[in-house]
């Protein structure tokens, strides 16, 4: 089940020519990085492409950073990814959840996510695949705890 998104986010990277090394970070905590550092407003410079959290437990997938490479921006690789994670949720009757900052609502919103809360830190939580933005809010209030213990 999740091999086959895994599987999914390296054929994308491939067909695109981006370069890739995956880090296991914890059991369900993976991270995908590339071989240019990218600088982006409000975030570390670092290499990371794509951060994501698969909670078996909670059927939820967190998305923790989401960035293509400066050069192969605006192909529609972020939507693919996104889309990736939209069919998984759907196949296996999961959510995805992320944090977005406001200037990223519009994006998320455009991608069918929906905003379900508003964090004390400044960040829309959003969410995907519920029938009910209560849903959202009891998966989150469950994985929350689990995610932050590692940082």
């Amino acid at each position: 089940m999740k091999m086959n998104l895994l599987d999914e986010f390296e054929q994308i990277f491939k067909q695109n020519e981006i370069p890739y090394t995956l880090e296991i970070k914890a059991e369900g905590h993976y991270a995908y990085r590339t071989d240019e550092e990218m600088r982006d407003a409000g975030i570390a410079p670092d290499n990371v492409i794509l951060d994501i959290v698969l909670d078996e437990k909670n059927e939820a997938l967190f998305l923790g950073m989401i960035r293509v490479p400066h050069k192969k921006r605006g192909q529609n690789i972020g939507a693919r990814l996104v889309q990736a994670m939209k069919n998984f949720a759907k196949e296996n009757h999961w959510v995805v959840i992320l944090e977005s900052a406001p200037e990223n609502l519009l994006f998320w919103q455009k991608m069918h996510f929906s905003s379900f809360m508003y964090e004390t830190y400044g960040f829309w939580m959003m969410g995907y695949g519920a029938k009910s933005k209560l849903i959202f809010k009891v998966k989150w209030t469950q994985m929350k705890k689990n995610l932050y213990a590692e940082v």
